[in-house]
């Protein structure tokens, strides 16, 4: 049977959508969007494109949730396979599910939850739960603590991918237990396209959350203290001073309230009222300003005590109804350098300015998956800073001005001598050089197909020409 070719509509069609990331700076208009609505369709697709029908596009991305805010996903042909069936199959004793790779983090635990009377759940989240489970796994997103990953209970991964010969199109699957298995973590979309993959499940945990303002110090002084204190935490360092808003969480015994929920982010409330003033009083911009300054800290004399308490997938992803849009960069550090980092920080901003939001910081456990940032071999976590900015009321100056303050700090962080590792689908300035020497690109590159290259990744997997 004849495959029919794929209609490729001219760039100024309207069948072919302007995308744009969560931060709102970055656009993708592709050449060719398409949403198969199952995975034979999507070989049909990459096979068509491969023989050059209707043409051969430089690279073919995946599209997640568009959560990066980078150009890991700017391509003149996407595959969305969000249309693809969303499909569970659970064990008969629900100790393990397999699923295919395009639900939403959100929405699939949900469906766990309701699958025992105790329910079921992954051992962790990240911060945004609009992650498709793909998105997850590609760019290895890490939850807010080091004693676990959101991988630990994933078994295998299954994707569409390109056979060796360069043209035909297989599907593979890797298990844990296979030495291809620490390219799939982390994989960047770089070997194919994940359709499916299967997790081991435990019973649901619920978790008593706490949110207060604290001086820094009391969390990432003692960061081994910390650590054993909560079982979850981060800290939003405020800028221009020495105090932080402190999320913490804590198990809690036995099977709590299933409807426990955030009745809203007070923080981040309070962030878009003091953002709004500053709209009425000022031009923003990408570094705080005084009247910012001055606001951010009203807030953090006024907010007082949250508390909540609720199941891992509530409680967890406290992001997950954040009204603000941000960009940010997301990078590791060894524990042991936390102090010399955050100095560099504070010299850093007092002559560059403070970026317009606060920065978040957290505990990582360490992984050992070839392109993963969290790969620090010889250390069991990593200390991670997300530099954080409001972009929505930015102008194109000001998302410009956003990379030029990151590099400048990126290469401080170079300059005195400080190790670090970026997170690929974040704002990061690596290239082919660093690539190699932090990473285990020699033994990543041979499951590295080219057609799933952009220019972002080949100018950081590919020597220069």
């Amino acid at each position: 049977m004849t495959t029919p070719p794929i209609p490729l509509p001219d760039i100024d069609q309207p069948s072919v959508p302007m995308l744009t990331d969560w931060s709102h700076t970055i656009q993708i208009r592709p050449r060719l969007y398409y949403r198969p609505r199952s995975v034979d369709e999507l070989k049909r697709c990459l096979t068509d494109l491969l023989a050059g029908r209707p043409w051969k596009p430089d690279s073919i991305r995946i599209p997640g949730s568009l959560h990066s805010t980078c150009d890991i996903v700017v391509s003149d042909a996407l595959i969305d396979i969000y249309d693809l069936p969303h499909t569970l199959e659970f064990d008969p004793d629900f100790s393990a599910v397999t699923a295919s790779a395009n639900w939403r983090l959100h929405d699939f635990l949900i469906e766990l939850s309701r699958c025992t009377p105790r329910g079921k759940s992954l051992v962790a989240t990240g911060g945004t739960d609009e992650q498709t489970l793909a998105g997850l796994i590609s760019t290895n997103t890490a939850p807010p603590t080091d004693r676990v990953t959101l991988f630990d209970t994933l078994e295998w991964v299954e994707f569409v991918t390109v056979g060796p010969d360069g043209t035909s199109v297989v599907e593979r699957r890797v298990t844990r237990a296979e030495p291809d298995f620490r390219a799939v973590v982390c994989s960047l979309g770089a070997i194919g396209i994940i359709t499916k993959v299967r997790f081991g499940l435990i019973d649901e945990p619920y978790y008593r959350v706490v949110q207060k303002i604290v001086g820094i110090e009391t969390v990432l002084g003692d960061l081994a203290r910390t650590a054993k204190t909560y079982d979850f935490w981060r800290i939003n360092w405020i800028p221009d001073s020495n105090k932080g808003l402190l999320w913490m969480a804590t198990l809690l015994p036995g099977k709590g309230n299933p409807l426990g929920n955030y009745p809203g982010d007070k923080s981040e409330k309070a962030i878009r009222f003091v953002m709004s003033l500053v709209q009425k009083l000022a031009h923003p911009g990408p570094v705080l300003d005084w009247i910012e300054d001055i606001l951010l800290k009203i807030l953090a004399l006024t907010f007082g005590t949250q508390v909540n308490e609720g199941p891992l997938r509530n409680m967890i992803p406290v992001d997950r109804f954040s009204p603000l849009t941000v960009a940010l960069s997301e990078w590791g550090f060894d524990p042991a350098d936390t102090q010399r980092v955050l100095e560099t920080c504070r010299d850093y901003y007092a002559k560059a300015g403070w970026p317009n939001l606060p920065i978040e910081i957290q505990l990582t456990k360490t992984d050992d998956h070839y392109m993963s940032p969290w790969n620090w071999p010889g250390l069991d976590r990593i200390i991670k800073f997300d530099f954080q900015y409001l972009t929505e009321d930015l102008d194109a100056a000001g998302i410009a001005g956003i990379s030029t303050h990151l590099e400048g700090l990126w290469r401080e962080l170079q300059r005195r001598n400080i190790p670090f590792k970026a997170h690929w689908g974040k704002i990061n300035f690596l290239d082919y050089a660093q690539t190699r020497k932090i990473h285990q690109l020699d033994q990543f590159a041979p499951s590295v197909r080219p057609v799933f290259l952009n220019d972002y990744l080949r100018t950081r997997l590919l020597p220069p020409k």
